[in-house]
């Protein structure tokens, strides 16, 4: 899957690919060029919170990604192109073999991509993460050390600004997305099913396993400019119907959010707002007044040659059942910090992160109020590797 928008970049360079003759070859007038690149993310941190249980030493390596990237592409005599991308997964710890693989059509009536990718809500989005220049800043997902703190309960979804969390991630679909029209643009997905993705589950899937189906996800966005300022703004929403397990009826899919960035000189600033609904919860939860809960972010940055700085804010809330302990009835969760990267060499950055983490009342299941508090920081110092 997309992990962040931090993650991801265009293929930078390309190499030949050995392949029999019948294959083809890189630039043939016969086949689709093929361009081949990649990533590598190698972290250290360190990290300390109230939280002590499974936090180890505190402190640690990781290698939070690492991909190939094959492209392929090619234009029919009607003028239609056409081509495929494959995301290879490199790691030790990846269980998988492929992340990403879809293929796609474009012309003059807009693009449509087909396989196992992230929908329009979340290729079509911006926010407070487009001011970071650290390591990981709001989005608060790979890369970043909301990955590695302890205390976080099960309230993802107020802790981390990417949708990636939930919902159709790569589970397969297919998006449409209209061509841009004055610096506008319209997107829709539709995934059959969110526990669906190619490797053999396609026609095994249940649809009484709790994931949700026919999920839409509708989004538009603006990107231009006034004078010397860039602007872009995004709207997106997301729905599907619960495929119930137990009986026990869960609330249909329905979160909604909003973003903005503006850019000046070296400057940047970012902002989003998302609501979740009841989304996860079930129709007995809802009564009883839980809700899914909403968050925001706020993020400034700046850009001077090969350095970057930034600051970024992110605060989420929600309610949970009523409990035998009334002070267990909100959680909340609020991040912070600094950041700031260096460009080392072509295809070499640095990216530094402080982040504060604090969140009271972590819920021990969906729905449910916790009692437990925890407050943390940590640096994370990452060399990101792209070719």
């Amino acid at each position: 899957m997309k992990k962040t928008l931090l993650a991801t970049s265009a293929l930078v360079g390309a190499s030949l690919l050995t392949a029999p003759a019948s294959a083809g070859t890189v630039g043939s007038a016969d086949m689709m060029n093929v361009s081949v690149g990649g990533i590598m993310w190698f972290s250290a941190y360190v990290k300390d919170e109230d939280v002590t249980a499974n936090q180890n030493r505190g402190y640690g390596f990781t290698v939070s990604e690492s991909e190939v990237w094959v492209n392929a592409s090619g234009k029919a005599d009607n003028g239609m192109s056409y081509g495929l991308r494959i995301e290879l997964n490199g790691g030790a710890a990846d269980g998988t073999a492929a992340d990403e693989a879809s293929v796609f059509l474009s012309g003059d009536w807009g693009r449509l991509d087909l396989g196992d990718n992230d929908d329009a809500t979340n290729s079509m989005q911006v926010g407070a993460w487009n001011a970071t220049k650290g390591a990981g800043g709001p989005f608060g997902g790979l890369g970043d050390l909301n990955t590695v703190f302890n205390g976080n309960g099960t309230d993802n979804l107020i802790s981390r600004a990417d949708w990636q969390v939930f919902t159709t991630q790569d589970a397969t679909k297919a998006t449409y997305k209209t061509p841009n029209f004055s610096g506008f643009q319209v997107g829709v997905s539709w995934t059959p099913d969110s526990g669906e993705s190619s490797g053999g589950a396609a026609t095994a899937d249940s649809d009484a396993d709790g994931d949700f189906e026919n999920v839409m996800g509708l989004a538009a966005m603006y990107r231009g400019k006034v004078g010397d300022t860039s602007v872009a703004v995004s709207a997106g929403w997301e729905t599907g119907t619960d495929e119930g397990a137990t009986g026990a009826e869960i609330e249909d899919l329905d979160i909604m959010g909003i973003g903005a960035s503006v850019g000046m000189g070296g400057f940047s600033v970012g902002a989003h707002y998302r609501d979740y609904g009841d989304s996860f919860l079930t129709a007995a939860q809802t009564a009883a007044g839980a809700d899914s809960g909403s968050q925001w972010s706020l993020g400034v940055g700046y850009q001077a040659g090969p350095w970057g700085i930034s600051a970024w804010y992110l605060k989420g809330e929600k309610d949970n059942t009523n409990t035998s302990n009334a002070n267990a009835r909100e959680t909340e969760v609020t991040r912070y910090g600094i950041g700031a990267g260096y460009a080392v060499a072509p295809g070499w950055s640095l990216r530094g992160e402080l982040t504060f983490n604090n969140i009271d009342n972590a819920t021990t299941a969906v729905g449910v109020g916790g009692t437990t508090d925890n407050d943390g920081k940590g640096f994370l110092l990452v060399n990101r590797f792209v070719f």
